[in-house]
């Protein structure tokens, strides 16, 4: 597999290092299905299988009392539990529950939604007394993911990365960060999902660059939505380790396109809908009700669509059947790809946009592209491959990367230069935020002459659209007092905006700035200058990560000096412009100095510069994340619910255990050589023990604890046991009495060789050590035969007199002795070809024992 033989040479462990902290995992948490990848010193990066040893799971959860089902399982049981069951929670993550989004999430998903009291986003009631937050059901989802791949790894796994679509806002992210903090996960960082995609893409291509950029477009159509990515490759030489110079390969998205709501999803649901609109015709007569007011009926429906869908990507016409669909009636519907793409028409036309745009926005146009690689399941399906060929040109049409797996493997690749605990190939990714983050600012009061006290309001795009993410900003204020500033999206496209969400992200709050000032009353200060760090981090979240004043102050001398100036040589210092500046961290911040207009007397110059950290209290404003209190109540009852599926799962082994124990032994006490090595009450012991053990186990057993399983195991094993040794012993004594026999008879033969070819004065053994040996040998035979004579008169219904055991324990002491026997110098010169001629005997004797 190429990613195998990929990571074999870009990912080698620098050192060993601490089991605990070695391990990274990726999660691809896609609408429909999640994908996690593993690195590890040791093993190779690659897919983590779930319980079905299969390489990817549906993002699928069932919640039935106190059990949780996940995966396959859970999307079977959704018919039958729809309202506990919970599909493509991404869709609603957040979201506040009069979103355009909720709304079309609720015309699908038949889960009851209810607003969260105080931060207005979804909360599932899961029952008259329970309810579960999105973050918790995406917690439960991460965890179940963290569990499969500690279990590939045979160690604890905290750091992660996590893809997520490049057009998710301040919201969504955090609500993905505030899911994996309640999972116990630590995100190294979270990656765009096509972002990942052209990583992976470059990371098997190293050679295929060069300084010259290449562009390609990564068209990615999944369940929930689609986007497009126009990324450009090129290779730079850059300094390394003393004087050698190394090639790196920079990535860097210049544009991206997207579709929030044009997916597979949304392909199914037209058909769901369509199935149900024939059957209510087909039944118009019998029917009490219509199919769309049945839960149960429209989400077999939509399940039964998606696998319509995915036969008609192969074939012209498919044959959608479910018995007993509702009302007690069965459905059987006939239908053709043509009516399928009949019926789609609409969103076949949107397949383009995503490109379009994504060409728009970055500049270029479909003749600079050197390929669109296609990702995503979407894309299997022949009419959207049609349009996408007509939009590119098929010639620039590419599938030459893992549709399904290029994201995580990206991901975990990313995860790897991250930990610090792998080197890798340097691939230097540039990404970038879709939209633009300006900050609201409202100047410092004046009066006016009217005696009234007026601000002006400044808006300054800080962040602009298709910024680089891991980007600082400074601003610097001029005031004398506590202020605020707030963080909101910038003016947004009507189209964009239609599915945005909320634009208002937060207020910042700088605070200590008053009582700075008021130190320094009794001298003279220019007006002090409040310099904010802005960060757009790799996660793509903005914030205000600290805050400082400087403060410039005369001394008393210079003050009492400039107070009997004459007023005609000074000239009024205008005051700075209120607009605050924003510049790079990296650059320096303008600064704006009193003019002096009088060349005679200078005005003295200011002696004293302060600078001191101020305080950032952030109130969120548009969506508000899980506050601490409010993890630390998701996390007690999250691994409440953790301890029960751990006690339920071992309990469930136990059972398991069992019932497959009583079951091979069922078939054991037949067996013709078990009957040969037991007694009929024997025999009739353990079976009656067995047909207890079954009767109990459909019965009683159904509520038994785990340790009653357990115990009634081990009777059986008592059982069980003497009889399996006897069988066992029978099979494997013939091939040990051989063995041990052919030890003892090459020994002798090796002793008499050396005693037959070599005098006492040249060999390397005395005729003491070689005796001991041969006398060894002796009592190992001696104590054979005594054994092999009582075996035989032992019944097959007994315990074995003579091992394999004991056979391997007297070869051992053997080989033992013989290891052990010095190499005495010869008392003669012998030539150095007999010499070498003995060794090489001596040597084989070595191998033949």
């Amino acid at each position: 597999m190429i990613y195998k033989f990929l990571v074999a040479i870009t990912l080698i462990a620098l050192h060993a290092l601490s089991v605990s902290e070695a391990a990274v995992m990726a999660i691809d948490y896609g609408t429909d299905w999640f994908k996690v990848a593993l690195v590890k010193p040791g093993i190779p990066l690659d897919i983590v299988l779930n319980r079905d040893s299969k390489r990817k799971t549906q993002a699928a959860l069932t919640i039935r009392g106190e059990e949780r089902i996940y995966g396959s399982d859970a999307v079977n049981l959704g018919a039958r539990f729809p309202l506990n069951t919970y599909f493509s929670v991404k869709k609603v993550l957040g979201r506040l529950v009069d979103d355009k989004i909720i709304k079309d999430y609720q015309s699908v998903f038949p889960n009851k939604i209810v607003p969260d009291p105080i931060r207005g986003t979804v909360v599932f009631q899961h029952n008259e007394t329970t309810t579960f937050s999105v973050e918790e059901l995406l917690a439960m989802q991460f965890a179940h993911a963290k569990e499969q791949a500690e279990a590939a790894a045979q160690e604890a796994i905290k750091d992660v990365v996590i893809t997520v679509p490049p057009y998710y806002n301040q919201f969504e992210r955090q609500a993905i960060l505030d899911a994996a903090d309640l999972a116990g996960l630590h995100v190294l960082t979270l990656i765009n999902d096509v972002t990942a995609v052209g990583l992976n893409y470059a990371i098997s291509r190293f050679t295929s660059f060069t300084e010259e950029p290449q562009y390609h477009m990564f068209y990615d159509m999944g369940a929930g939505s689609t986007k497009a990515s126009l990324i450009s490759f090129k290779t730079s030489n850059i300094k390394d380790v003393g004087r050698f110079n190394k090639t790196i390969i920079n990535l860097e998205v210049l544009s991206v396109g997207y579709d929030r709501t044009l997916g597979g999803q949304e392909f199914d649901i037209r058909l769901q809908r369509y199935f149900a609109e024939e059957f209510d015709k087909k039944f118009s007569g019998k029917l009490k009700s219509s199919i769309f007011t049945s839960e149960r009926a429209m989400t077999k429906l939509y399940k039964e669509a998606n696998r319509v869908k995915q036969i008609l990507s192969a074939n012209t016409d498919a044959i959608s059947s479910i018995e007993n669909l509702h009302e007690d009636l069965d459905f059987r519907f006939p239908i053709t790809r043509s009516k399928f793409e009949e019926i789609t028409a609409d969103l076949r036309k949107r397949v383009s946009g995503p490109i379009n745009n994504a060409l728009s926005n970055g500049k270029l146009t479909l003749a600079d592209l050197q390929s669109c690689v296609l990702v995503g399941g979407g894309v299997r399906v022949p009419s959207i491959q049609a349009e996408l060929k007509n939009t590119v040109g098929e010639e620039k049409i590419a599938q030459n990367v893992n549709g399904d797996e290029a994201a995580v493997f990206g991901a975990a690749f990313r995860g790897a230069g991250l930990s610090r605990q792998f080197k890798v190939k340097e691939i230097k990714v540039k990404d970038i935020t879709p939209y633009p983050i300006e900050v609201d600012y409202s100047s410092e009061p004046k009066k006016s002459e009217d005696g009234t006290s007026k601000s002006k309001v400044y808006h300054t795009v800080l962040f602009n659209e298709f910024t680089a993410v891991g980007t600082r900003k400074m601003m610097s204020f001029p005031r004398t007092s506590d202020f605020n500033f707030s963080l909101n999206y910038a003016k947004l496209d009507d189209e964009i905006a239609r599915d945005f969400g909320p634009t208002n992200i937060a207020i910042s709050k700088i605070t200590g700035l008053t009582d700075a000032i008021k130190q320094f009353n009794d001298v003279g200060v220019e007006r002090p200058k409040v310099k904010v760090t802005l960060q757009l981090s790799e996660s793509g979240l903005v914030s205000a990560t600290d805050a400082i004043v400087t403060i410039e102050q005369q001394s008393f001398a210079d003050k009492f000096k400039s107070f009997f100036k004459s007023e005609e040589s000074i000239k009024d210092v205008p005051l700075p412009d209120e607009t605050p500046n924003s510049v790079n961290a990296s650059e320096s911040t303008p600064e704006v100095n009193a003019t002096q207009t009088n060349d005679t007397e200078p005005i003295p110059k200011l002696t004293k510069i302060e600078t001191k950290n101020l305080s950032i209290e952030i109130e969120y404003v548009g969506i508000i994340p899980l506050g601490e209190n409010e993890k630390v109540v998701s996390i007690k009852r999250l691994r409440a619910m953790d301890a029960s599926d751990l006690q339920r799962r071992v309990r469930e082994e136990a059972r398991n255990n069992l019932e497959a124990f009583v079951y091979r032994v069922q078939d054991f006490i037949e067996n013709n050589e078990v009957i040969l090595v037991s007694t009929d009450n024997q025999r009739a012991e353990l079976k009656s023990k067995l047909s207890e053990t079954s009767d109990w186990l459909y019965e009683e057993g159904e509520k038994a604890e785990t340790e009653e399983f357990r115990m009634r195991l081990m009777s059986l094993k008592l059982l069980e046991q003497p009889i399996a040794f006897r069988r066992e012993e029978r099979d494997k004594l013939p091939g040990a009495i051989f063995t041990i026999k052919t030890a003892i008879n090459s020994t002798r033969a090796f002793i008499e060789e050396i005693k037959t070819n070599s005098t006492a004065e040249n060999r390397y053994y005395t005729d003491e050590e070689l005796n001991k040996l041969l006398n060894i040998v002796g009592k190992v035979e001696d104590w054979l035969n005594e054994k092999l004579v009582l075996q035989e008169k032992t019944p097959p219904h007994f315990d074995p007199i003579l091992t394999s055991i004991d056979i391997e324990n007297k070869l051992k002491g053997m080989e033992r002795e013989f290891l052990l026997l010095p190499i005495s110098k010869p008392t003669t010169t012998i030539s150095l070809e007999t010499k070498t001629k003995e060794t090489e005997q001596t040597k084989s004797k070595h191998d033949e024992l």
